[in-house]
């Protein structure tokens, strides 16, 4: 992971107050042991598409991102992906936390979607924090609690939700987080979001079209005259 450039204490402390800024759990945590952790994290930067963690691999940082988002993902054997679930600013990582507290290899793979900037606690730092700030220690577990009702709603909608009513609600989601009629995003992109094989989203995309509901054009989808199908605008 390519590290920026070593930070002058002015930006350090930008960083900090917007680490702040988004845990406010830890806004008032005091402690001279918590301050001195917080001293000896490192900043880091890393461009779009950074491999971040494989599957087998040894965690040695746990990261608190500033900016960007990062997908947490699987794939099988024959190179299909699903994704587990994403990790942005105010949120944390639940494969590392398992990684870290368990001694454990990293489970699944992580990417930057974006670029990124982010806190990261060195894993001797990370115990050492988890100890000494209760804080921390509420915004991990709280965190976690989150992380895990959200896989497990995924896991539900995918046992239980038809596919091309999991397309459509994945597309209206899409959609509402894009703030626009327009998606650049590929059927690949689709199918990984949705733990499936691409041609049978473009079958399923094709169905969608047929009703109205939206427009295919290569790299786009476009939202369509028939705005009533559920989980589309």
């Amino acid at each position: 992971m390519p590290a920026s450039p070593l930070l002058s204490s002015e930006s350090r402390v930008s960083s900090i107050r917007q680490l702040l800024k988004l845990y406010p759990q830890l806004e008032n945590e005091q402690s001279e042991e918590w301050l001195n952790i917080l001293n000896n994290t490192q900043m880091m930067d890393a461009p779009a598409d950074t491999v971040l963690a494989t599957v087998g691999s040894n965690c040695t940082n746990f990261m608190l991102l500033l900016d960007g988002d990062v997908r947490v993902y699987q794939d099988d054997e024959n190179g299909r992906e699903m994704t587990l679930y994403r990790i942005s600013p105010g949120d944390v990582c639940l494969m590392s936390l398992n990684s870290l507290i368990h001694e454990r290899p990293f489970r699944a793979n992580a990417k930057s979607e974006t670029d990124i900037s982010m806190i990261l606690f060195r894993a001797d730092e990370f115990h050492k924090a988890m100890k000494a700030s209760d804080a921390f220690r509420m915004l991990i577990l709280s965190s976690l609690v989150d992380t895990v009702c959200t896989m497990v709603q995924s896991f539900y909608d995918t046992a239980f939700e038809p596919l091309d009513m999991r397309l459509a609600c994945l597309l209206g989601r899409l959609f509402e987080r894009a703030g626009s009629d327009s998606l650049d995003i590929t059927h690949q992109e689709l199918s990984q979001e949705l733990g499936t094989t691409r041609e049978v989203v473009s079958r399923l995309l094709k169905k969608l079209e047929q009703q109205e509901c939206i427009v295919l054009k290569r790299g786009k989808i476009l939202v369509g005259e028939n705005k009533q199908m559920p989980g589309l605008l």
